[in-house]
């Protein structure tokens, strides 16, 4: 009932919340528009042959997600704990919290690629070895599915790290370690909202890009096929920004909820 509940409050948060969703399409579609790598947005990068400028592109995006998300962590918070869903102070917000969420992204980040590699290392060693030596595939594939448990907890606490941030005013330390503890408490709960905000997303997804190969068929009746990549690269961005805005606000909703009730019980 908890895990559900936060995820109706996280589409009630989201569908208050179009200016930030606004903003992060905006960042997203400039990112989208340097990088893409596709025939009729060709990388920004590539035409210069300097990999550099990737580099440079990547670090804005992670910086830049990290400072919207700081905002888009706060406006949650304001909006479940007090009503108070609004746009005034988001960028005051992103540059208050921005370098505790950043902290957090960085400590985190690295146990998570690192266990991210060796999952898919672990599962291609086992694919790879499957007809000839099956005992050794099934041990590989074994450690796989733990690596990506393992994953899914770190991603846990990662997530939670960040809403405690916004919601208690912590630093970066002391946030990781208060979502040690909540997530050590709401394991399975965690887990499971995790599991049903990916699956709303999915479901969401699943409807858009039907809607919008409906409408693809009627640009290419209207002879105007040509512009179909902008339509594919503006409905990509805007459930992108959907989704980040719709996360984070089931997460914090999580934390808020659980948090109300441990200060009712003691």
């Amino acid at each position: 009932m908890k895990v559900t509940r936060a995820v109706g409050q996280g589409f009630s948060a989201t569908h208050k919340g179009w200016p930030i969703i606004a903003v992060i399409f905006v960042f997203y579609a400039v990112i989208r528009f340097f990088s893409a790598p596709n025939e009729e947005i060709p990388p920004y990068f590539k035409s210069l042959g300097d990999w550099g400028i990737a580099a440079l592109i990547f670090l804005a995006m992670c910086l830049g997600i990290n400072y919207i998300i700081a905002g888009v962590q706060a406006y949650a918070r304001d909006g479940i704990r007090d009503g108070r869903y609004g746009f005034k102070g988001f960028f005051r917000n992103c540059n208050k919290f921005f370098f505790v969420q950043l902290g957090i992204s960085f400590l985190l980040s690295i146990p998570m690629w690192t266990i991210a590699f060796l999952a898919v290392f672990l599962l291609g060693g086992a694919i790879s070895v499957a007809e000839r030596y099956i005992f050794t595939a099934a041990v590989l594939g074994t450690s796989a599915a733990v690596m990506s448990v393992v994953l899914a907890v770190v991603f846990a606490l990662a997530s939670e790290s960040w809403s405690i941030a916004a919601a208690d005013g912590r630093g970066i330390i002391r946030s990781i370690g208060r979502s040690f503890a909540f997530c050590g408490q709401r394991f399975f709960g965690v887990i499971g909202l995790l599991m049903l905000i990916c699956v709303s997303w999915l479901l969401i997804s699943l409807v858009v890009w039907i809607a919008y190969a409906f409408i693809l068929q009627g640009f290419r009746y209207l002879g105007l096929e040509g512009y179909g990549f902008i339509l594919r690269e503006v409905t990509g961005c805007a459930l992108y920004a959907y989704f980040i805005l719709f996360a984070a606000s089931s997460l914090m909703a999580y934390y808020l909820n659980n948090r109300k009730e441990d200060e009712r019980h003691n």
